[in-house]
């Protein structure tokens, strides 16, 4: 071959090559594609919450003076009603024990009187025929009515001092009561701020109780999602400590106002039982189903363009072209979006930024990916 064809051969090759570059740059991107799938999408709000007592109450003394025994610690369950401690008893004790011994004497003497006077009554009784029938001198009769009078009056003054023995003892028995302190109602010892030997003031705080029984879960959460949550939404709670036993319950209250400084809002729940395990002030990871969409149409959250107002997708022609498309947004979780006002055959961009509106495209669906990594020298 002479230098000339060789020549002209070489010129055909290097210009058949910057035709095939031309085409190849010329042909439309080859862009990942899908289609709405039917599911299931159930939306949540996600966040932090603690277990919360609704009622809690500090315990203490009515009186003043030195703590004698404590019978519970922090952490003990506690019944209504249960001893809880009690102050020395110094001069009340011995003021008491006198006052009910003084009524038991009391007592004691008003029945001799009583049954003395029923003695002198039986005997007049006895005496008013027999005075009549003139077998007995009527001065005898008259000086058993005069004692009877005089019995009568014993038995008014001997009912007068127990009266007035009960009165002392009614009056002393509330201050030896005071000594002690006594569980209001059925609950958990969270704190307790007492030893024995401790001087205390009346009224001064012994221990702090929860009651279980009545609960609550408080949750602190964006206030963005306040346009989402609803009284009455169902809620799951997990303790990181019991991830096998969830807390089931709803949402009781929403706000009812917005820390502006933190940009939160208080939501409280209401568990449907507690475990044995749950204890005040526990954390658990709270989520609140706001919305749930079953059956419809979902696409991945990559193809929908969420912040845009309205929310989109790139709807894909058959020629391949892009273009803009509105859908409706009926819930979403992390995943995946429930969409409306779409068609399930619609191929849309599986990443909504990978091409423009108006562009031109080669749809790619996840089905020819994994056909071509099947094809030999692939």
């Amino acid at each position: 071959m002479n230098k000339v064809a060789k020549r002209t051969l070489w010129i055909a090759g290097i210009a058949a090559l910057l035709l095939a570059l031309s085409w190849f740059r010329g042909r439309p991107k080859e862009v990942m594609v899908t289609t709405p799938q039917k599911r299931d999408v159930i939306e949540l709000v996600v966040a932090s919450g603690t277990v919360n007592s609704i009622r809690r109450t500090a315990v203490g003394s009515e009186s003043a003076g030195t703590v004698a025994t404590i019978e519970v610690d922090e952490g003990d369950r506690v019944t209504a009603g249960q001893l809880l401690g009690q102050l020395t008893a110094g001069e009340t004790d011995a003021r008491l024990a006198q006052a009910r011994a003084a009524l038991r004497a009391a007592d004691r003497n008003l029945t001799a009187e009583q049954a003395t006077s029923s003695k002198i009554q039986q005997e007049i009784a006895r005496l008013r025929p027999l005075a009549r029938a003139g077998q007995v001198s009527k001065a005898e009769l008259d000086r058993q009515i005069a004692d009877e009078e005089i019995q009568s009056a014993r038995v008014a003054a001997a009912r007068a001092g127990l009266q007035q023995a009960r009165a002392e003892v009614n009056r002393v028995a509330p201050e030896f009561d005071r000594r002690e302190v006594r569980a209001p109602f059925a609950g958990l010892i969270t704190r307790r701020l007492v030893d024995p030997g401790t001087p205390v003031n009346a009224a001064q705080t012994w221990f702090e109780i929860s009651e279980l029984g009545e609960s609550e879960i408080e949750v602190e959460t964006d206030e963005n999602n306040l346009g989402k949550l609803r009284v009455g939404q169902a809620v799951i709670a997990v303790s990181p400590a019991y991830p096998a036993t969830p807390l089931r319950g709803t949402v009781r209250q929403v706000g009812p106002f917005v820390d502006s400084e933190r940009g939160v809002v208080l939501v409280k729940v209401t568990p449907e039982s507690l475990p044995d395990f749950v204890l005040p002030n526990m954390t658990v990871d709270v989520s609140i189903e706001v919305r749930r969409s079953e059956g419809g149409l979902a696409l991945p959250v990559s193809a929908v363009s969420l912040q845009a107002r309205p929310p989109h997708v790139m709807a894909v022609a058959n020629d391949g072209t892009v273009s803009l498309m509105p859908v409706t947004v009926e819930g979403r979780n992390p995943d995946w979006v429930a969409v409306a006002g779409i068609a399930a055959s619609q191929q849309v961009l599986q990443e909504v930024s990978s091409a423009r509106p108006g562009s031109e495209i080669r749809p790619v669906t996840t089905g020819d990916q994994a056909a071509a990594a099947r094809r030999p020298g692939t």
